[in-house]
């Protein structure tokens, strides 16, 4: 197995930093003066430019055509689709944290091959909830909505650690947390709006991955807090 610490107990030939040359910052700094910018304005001009183009833009996303779906249905559609997206790349997020083990093995206090395919499941039915929540609403779950298209602009970064051949277990635990920690509130929200609305069907197991999913964040925090500043990792 690799070691996951060994870059991190060691020096390295990371020459990012200026502080052991300084005379090279003089140098950098000299050439601030020696090339100026290629445009005026400042903080205030960006912002003003921000406000004017986001006054002329379209929304990032529109719901489906659905004429035969109450308008009142509309919001909660919405984020349900974030939730079956959501929980599809949470699916897959935790076949890469798999793979990640499988390279790298686990560590004392840390997480075994079992519970993240147990986590791994658990996403997997949460994302087939949502998906069976809109089709009984009346809505098209193939449709991308406007939160689902937010969502997966806002945590495509997750994905890119958790994929990236680099990153070890320890390290992608620091990521996936992230996701973890959206899916408690996003789950917390729809459960909300839920109650609000004159079906009472799906609100049990809408509550019950809300708890499957606090339970899943506090198993990533413990695995980080037991990885965190470890000197060694075993096979």
């Amino acid at each position: 197995m690799k070691s996951q610490t060994e870059h991190l107990t060691r020096p390295g030939d990371n020459h990012t930093g200026l502080g052991p040359h300084p005379e090279l910052l003089a140098e950098m700094l000299e050439g601030v003066h020696e090339f100026g910018p290629t445009s005026g304005g400042g903080p205030d001009a960006i912002a003003h430019h921000r406000i004017r183009v986001a006054h002329r833009s379209q929304p990032v996303a529109t719901m489906p055509p659905a004429t035969d779906v109450p308008l009142e249905r509309l919001p909660i559609l919405d984020k349900l689709g974030a939730r079956l997206a959501f929980e599809r790349m949470g699916t897959r997020l935790y076949d890469a944290l798999i793979s990640k083990l499988d390279a790298y093995g686990t560590f004392p206090g840390g997480p075994t091959r079992e519970n993240l395919v147990e986590i791994r499941d658990q996403e997997h039915r949460h994302m087939m909830l949502a998906l069976e929540v809109i089709s009984a609403l009346g809505g098209d779950p193939t449709a991308v909505t406007p939160c689902a298209n937010l969502q997966a602009t806002a945590s495509k970064g997750i994905a890119d650690v958790l994929m990236d051949p680099r990153t070890n277990l320890v390290e992608c635990l620091d990521a996936i947390i992230v996701a973890e920690l959206t899916d408690v509130e996003s789950w917390t929200q729809l459960a909300s709006v839920m109650v609000g609305l004159d079906d009472g069907r799906f609100l049990a197991g809408i509550r019950a991955a809300e708890q499957t999913e606090h339970a899943h964040l506090e198993k990533v925090r413990s695995w980080i807090a037991a990885g965190t500043g470890r000197a060694s990792i075993r096979s």
